[in-house]
């Protein structure tokens, strides 16, 4: 992502918030998984299965199928990343207790009834939080 600013909309920016604990999770889970992933793995060319017909029309080289697999795998890891450090490069923006209060449930993936129940207040004005929190980052 860069030093660049991606020009996003109000819709994007509310969906990448909804979002934020899901991707997170997400992103842990991808990132032990292919840490843990190895070549030897995928390669089980020895003994009766090498004497196995190969595959007409794909590589049937497993080593080059196994790095398919991981690129493909970092190519998701990576917009995960990226939709992950665009609402935290946002966070600092929003300013006041119950806004900063609000985002922080919003972005462990409360709903606003919840949020309300904690906080003493509507589920409403909770969405009337959120509006003004959108307003802060998107400025």
């Amino acid at each position: 992502m860069g030093k660049e600013q991606i020009k996003l909309n109000r819709y994007q920016l509310d969906r990448a918030i909804k979002r934020y604990n899901e991707n997170m999770s997400k992103y842990i889970r991808l990132t032990k998984e292919i840490n843990s992933m190895s070549p030897s793995a995928s390669i089980s060319r020895y003994g009766v299965e090498s004497t196995l017909p190969r595959a007409v029309g794909i590589n049937s080289d497993p080593v080059f199928r196994h790095v398919q697999i991981k690129r493909k795998r970092e190519e998701e890891i990576q917009a995960v990343k990226d939709e992950l450090l665009l609402v935290q490069n946002l966070i600092e923006k929003v300013q006041g207790d119950k806004e900063n209060e609000v985002l922080y449930w919003l972005l462990e993936g409360m709903t606003f009834r919840w949020i309300g129940e904690k906080l003493n207040i509507s589920h409403t004005s909770v969405q009337r939080i959120r509006e003004r929190i959108l307003d802060m980052m998107l400025k």
